[in-house]
């Protein structure tokens, strides 16, 4: 898991699409797709729900935000 994969994982679940979160980093949808699947691999279960449209977090993934999020803010202090 790397810095790239978490700020594609949050843009995703904010946006809840995986497009408008390519669009915000100016990079293919194709791209965040993958490697949000390299996260989810590494975590061992999936953070969204894909047969949803626009798609949704599963539990996994709104826990998973929660501490994200947790982590952003502690490092934005300590700047």
């Amino acid at each position: 898991m790397n810095r790239n994969q978490l700020k594609y994982f949050v843009a995703a679940a904010e946006s809840r699409s995986f497009t408008k979160a390519a669009e915000q980093f100016y990079i293919s949808q194709t791209a965040i797709t993958q490697q949000i699947r390299l996260l989810e691999e590494a975590l061992g279960c999936p953070l969204f729900d894909r047969s949803t449209n626009p798609i949704s977090l599963t539990d996994a993934g709104r826990y998973y935000i929660e501490q994200i999020e947790r982590i952003m803010a502690i490092e934005e202090e300590m700047q």
